[in-house]
């Protein structure tokens, strides 16, 4: 008996524990989230897309100064900058968020990762951040 008491008190304190929801915090006062990804897209193409998300949909100015590709032939060769675009900002102010997309003629066989500044600007002030995309091997 005291068995199938400590069971049925384990289950329940697990399914409440699981069932708390978790909550990311924002990155700053004018950024709520920002990433960067990378796709390989065949022929030695790759894709680029960053996004940035504002905490509101007023911000000022929202968008990426610089987007840098890197490109190595393998594991032991050193990372080369292959291409550098910038600055895109969503024309269309005052807004909330920005996507940007961009594709890449590499080299089959080759890897890739893009690194991307992120900026939010509102009437409260503004932020920036950096962040790389997980590295890939174009097909």
């Amino acid at each position: 008996m005291k068995r199938a008491v400590s069971i049925i008190l384990a289950v329940v304190i697990l399914s409440s524990v699981l069932s708390v929801p978790v909550i990311a915090e924002r990155a700053s006062d004018q950024i709520a989230s920002y990433s960067v990804g990378i796709v390989p897209r065949g022929n030695g193409k790759v894709e680029v897309t960053v996004n940035i998300g504002g905490t509101h949909r007023q911000m000022t100015r929202i968008g990426f100064p610089s987007i840098l590709l890197y490109e190595r032939n393998n594991s032991s060769s050193p990372w080369v900058t292959k291409y550098v675009t910038g600055p895109h900002y969503n024309p269309t102010v005052p807004a909330g968020s920005h996507t940007y997309t961009f594709t890449y003629q590499g080299v089959a066989g080759r890897q890739y990762y893009a690194h991307a500044t992120f900026f939010a600007r509102d009437n409260l002030g503004s932020d920036s951040r950096q962040a790389s995309s997980p590295f890939i091997t174009a097909t």
